[in-house]
């Protein structure tokens, strides 16, 4: 690849990754667009090495120039798009504070349970970009063998004051909607057939508030989902954010393991039962607990094509 081609990728990878983005409603910072950075080209995969930061920071001034992105207020955007984007963000990132204050509160609970290895926020909360009345989705590795005691205990106590994720619950409802065993950390099934833009970049913006170190192998087990983010870094809990192991844990009985499996799957909704296994929405197995009834990882993708389609990158 010649300087010109390479310059001219990274660009072409700039602006894919702010297209994404934009799909999402969100508008990154230049950190997050660097490191999420997708290197892919519109004819496949681009093999050589990603961009540097030098590199990345040349051909971001020259969009900057040529009027294919704006700055401002911290944030990059496609233009016309950054003023929206930017007020969204600053209305937003008020609300993280106590988002994330509610969020270490539940952590906190679910790291008493001896099953529990890892707990972080997803989706939008995790990227401080969560609508004030959204609720707080999780994602949970625990040990094999405790899955659905995870699940009714962990829960337990939020469906008891109605603030388990539902129709009634509330802003910052708790969604325990995602949990996967550490025998089966590799979550590339989970994704849509043929490319899942929104699960890559949701893998890749897990905010942990507890790990035992399980995040290690989480992030080695997952190499086919950052393969077009080669310049990601594996998640780093923040020291305001995270959680220490407790001292004292809540064990895990096998016996009652397989007596509250029977109760929920008892207790699962007719549109539960009519998407188990059909899809990636809803998967239920002794490995994984995923209720995404809502998805719309289908139409973000869509509307990221689209983008891609009127900048000429498809």
């Amino acid at each position: 690849m010649t300087t010109f081609d390479r310059y001219r990728s990274t660009r072409e990878a700039l602006l894919r990754t702010v297209a994404y983005f934009d799909a999402i409603d969100y508008a990154p910072t230049q950190a997050e667009l660097f490191v999420w950075l997708e290197w892919s080209g519109a004819s496949g995969f681009i093999q050589e090495a990603p961009p540097s930061g030098g590199e990345l920071f040349t051909a971001l001034m020259g969009l900057r120039e040529s009027g294919e992105l704006e700055f401002g207020f911290g944030r990059i955007a496609l233009p016309g798009r950054l003023a929206p984007l930017a007020t969204l963000s600053l209305e937003r990132t008020a609300l993280f504070a106590r988002k994330l204050r509610r969020a270490r509160q539940c952590a906190g609970w679910l790291a008493r349970l001896s099953g529990v290895r890892f707990v972080a926020l997803a989706n939008t909360t995790a990227l401080a970009h969560a609508r004030d009345a959204g609720d707080l989705d999780f994602f949970i590795v625990v040990r094999a063998g405790s899955i659905w005691t995870t699940r009714a205990i962990g829960g337990g106590p939020y469906r008891l004051r109605g603030t388990l994720s539902g129709s009634t619950a509330g802003a910052d409802a708790i969604c325990l909607s995602y949990l996967v065993s550490d025998r089966l950390l590799n979550v590339e099934s989970h994704m849509l057939h043929g490319d899942d833009p929104y699960f890559r970049f949701w893998f890749l913006s897990l905010l942990p508030l507890y790990d035992d170190g399980i995040s290690a192998e989480l992030w080695e087990a997952n190499r086919a989902i950052r393969a077009r983010h080669p310049r990601a870094e594996r998640w780093r809990a923040s020291p305001d954010a995270s959680l220490r192991i407790p001292h004292i844990r809540l064990p895990v009985l096998p016996s009652l393991e397989r007596r509250l499996q029977r109760f929920q799957e008892r207790w699962f909704p007719d549109r539960i039962r009519e998407r188990m296994n059909r899809d990636t929405s809803v998967i239920v197995s002794e490995d994984v607990l995923k209720f995404h009834l809502e998805d719309a990882r289908a139409a973000y993708r869509d509307a990221f094509h689209e983008r891609l389609e009127a900048m000429g990158l498809s």
